[in-house]
């Protein structure tokens, strides 16, 4: 059910044992593996790299990176999901109020966080990338495309015994949303997240990164979904 007080208005989850502010399942992502998303991102990470993951959740990618040999800063709202994370420094604070006083080689912003259809919390998350990675570093971000909106929907296997099943709608209350509806099945549990994304493509999203002073650099993979970008020089 949705957690008393989600202060998401997006997204609502449903589900056994904890539900976070922004609908997702802690039992969920602390089984979800990281599929081939440590590869797609390994060509832009420098050696021994300070990542500052943000979104971390359950560790999904923080755990892999730290694994490699990396030195990750995981930063989630949820002090549930940030208890399974290991080997890692642990930091509970939202995106977009988040103020450290240092710089990262790579600031990671995974899970389509970028996709947020409010574009002022959208504006506060890329600002915060911006304020964290070092001048000569870069900024690598997941997001929802047009191309993925065509593409979604129906089944899927997400490893570790995950099974899902996707819906992807247009959604009335603006241009380039659509609302999902993902159910996921592990065993005899069952969760779901409803939420509405905003669908961002190149130009989309280089006037956020602009605004925010990044720049789009290059895609990460051929569908366009991992892009990175850097600092305006």
């Amino acid at each position: 059910m949705r957690k008393k007080g989600q202060r998401h208005s997006h997204v609502v989850g449903r589900g056994p044992g904890v539900i976070t502010p922004d609908g997702c399942s802690v039992e969920l992502w602390a089984a979800l593996p990281p599929g081939d998303i440590p590869a797609i991102i390994e060509p832009a990470l420098p050696p021994n790299a300070r990542i500052l993951d943000l979104g971390a959740g359950a560790g999904r990618l923080t755990h892999p990176l730290a694994a490699a040999g990396h030195h990750v800063t995981a930063v989630d709202e949820s002090a549930e999901m940030l208890s399974h994370i290991h080997q890692a420094e642990t930091i509970s604070s939202t995106i977009e109020s988040l103020r450290l006083d240092r710089k990262f080689d790579v600031v990671l912003l995974a899970s389509h966080l970028v996709n947020v259809p409010d574009t002022a919390k959208r504006n506060g998350i890329l600002a915060t990338c911006r304020n964290h990675v070092a001048e000569d570093g870069v900024v690598l971000i997941q997001r929802f495309t047009h191309r993925w909106a065509q593409e979604a929907g129906g089944p899927g296997h997400l490893g570790a015994g995950i099974e899902t099943e996707t819906t992807v709608e247009p959604n009335s209350a603006g241009l380039g949303l659509v609302s999902v509806v993902a159910r996921y099945s592990i065993g005899d549990q069952h969760c779901e997240q409803e939420y509405v994304t905003c669908l961002l493509d190149d130009s989309a999203l280089s006037t956020d990164l602009n605004r925010a002073r990044l720049q789009l650099d290059r895609w990460l993979s051929e569908d366009g979904r991992w892009v990175v970008a850097k600092p305006e020089r």
